[in-house]
């Protein structure tokens, strides 16, 4: 073989040589390329699942705590759903949270004076929280209110006061259940009682929480409840 053909015979190996790295490197980095993106759909799907075990536990938790007076409702349903159990709810288009802004308001009203809010996350959608708010017609019925609520969801598990809800200080009560908590909440001004059930994931209870700058009651303090200015008084926020 000529010393030409041979330098042509070395040339065309050293092109293959590199071809064949070069596609290796390629093919390297798709298999990589291809795997992180296996492995982040996996995790997508794992959470998605571990989202949806919970949320069925907090459904099967909320069965059991949602007062008689909501019957048919439970955390985690649809709005439809929830429209199907309680014809009587309607769009609240004023109602908002500044700082969640995509939660969906409803409200029921009844003939006692109560009204019921249903609050919807819209992504995906089902019911996030429920709020039922009444009056007391004074401070003397907040014990016997406190004692039918432990006889229905036994010891509470905290008490707070909130100087922040919304402007105006508040005493919480909590029963904690697992994935789901229970709140009552009081809003004492002027004589009047403003009582509050609220029933919601643990989480979204404990933001509320932290929110409010709530902090726990010394025992004593317990029968002390903190009361609001009339003129302080702005939309509620629990």
């Amino acid at each position: 073989m000529s010393s030409r053909a041979r330098m042509w015979t070395v040339l065309g190996l050293a092109a293959l040589f590199v071809f064949g790295a070069a596609w290796w490197i390629k093919a390297s980095e798709d298999a990589e390329i291809t795997a992180a993106s296996q492995a982040r759909e996996a995790r997508r799907r794992e959470r998605e699942e571990r989202q949806r075990e919970r949320w069925e536990r907090v459904r099967d938790e909320s069965d059991a705590l949602v007062p008689a007076l909501l019957e048919g409702i439970h955390l985690g349903m649809s709005i439809d759903q929830a429209r199907r159990a309680r014809p009587a709810m309607e769009p609240n288009v004023v109602q908002r949270d500044a700082e969640e802004p995509d939660l969906v308001h409803f409200e029921e009203r009844f003939e006692n004076g109560a009204r019921a809010v249903y609050v919807f996350e819209q992504d995906p959608d089902r019911l996030q929280r429920i709020q039922v708010l009444s009056m007391l017609p004074n401070g003397e019925a907040i014990a016997p209110h406190l004692m039918a609520m432990n006889e229905q969801y036994g010891t509470p598990t905290g008490v707070w006061d909130c100087p922040q809800t919304g402007g105006v200080p508040t005493r919480r009560f909590t029963w904690r259940h697992g994935q789901v908590t229970v709140v009552d909440i009081f809003l004492v001004y002027g004589g009047r009682v403003s009582q509050t059930l609220y029933i919601a994931p643990t989480e979204v209870i404990g933001r509320s929480l932290v929110r409010s700058r709530c902090h726990p009651v010394p025992p004593d303090q317990i029968t002390t409840f903190p009361a609001a200015d009339p003129a302080q008084l702005q939309a509620e926020t629990p």
